[in-house]
């Protein structure tokens, strides 16, 4: 089952539980831009390829994306290959802004940036 939390929740959780993963389905550029501090990312599209990254045994997952859909996506398809401990993060990394709780950001040119030194060399 999957129980939808508010940002609240997960704060709580985090704070509580050092197996509690905060896990970013965002893409790269959304992630690269602004993230929680600590969250684990990998996007929804390769969630399928990475699974191994994620223990299912011990960890719980509060899972986000940046308002809450592609996240219970993500979601779905841990609990449908064997993840017991899902929570979907309602309203996402947005709800996150909104009750204050801070990020990391990162400006557009840095972004583009890091591309920049990638193809250089």
């Amino acid at each position: 089952m999957i129980k939808e939390i508010f940002v609240e929740e997960a704060i709580k959780m985090l704070k509580g539980d050092e197996n509690v993963i905060l896990l970013d389905v965002r893409t790269q550029q959304e992630y690269y831009t602004e993230h929680v501090k600590g969250s684990k990312w990998i996007p929804l599209d390769q969630v399928p390829y990475r699974l191994r990254e994620l223990d299912k045994k011990k960890a719980i997952f509060a899972c986000f994306c940046r308002t809450g859909n592609r996240s219970f996506k993500a979601c779905e398809f841990l609990r449908e290959n064997g993840f017991e401990e899902l929570y979907n993060v309602k309203g996402g990394i947005e709800a996150w802004k909104q009750t204050g709780y801070e990020t990391v950001k990162n400006s557009m040119e840095e972004y583009q940036g890091s591309f920049a030194s990638i193809n250089s060399v």
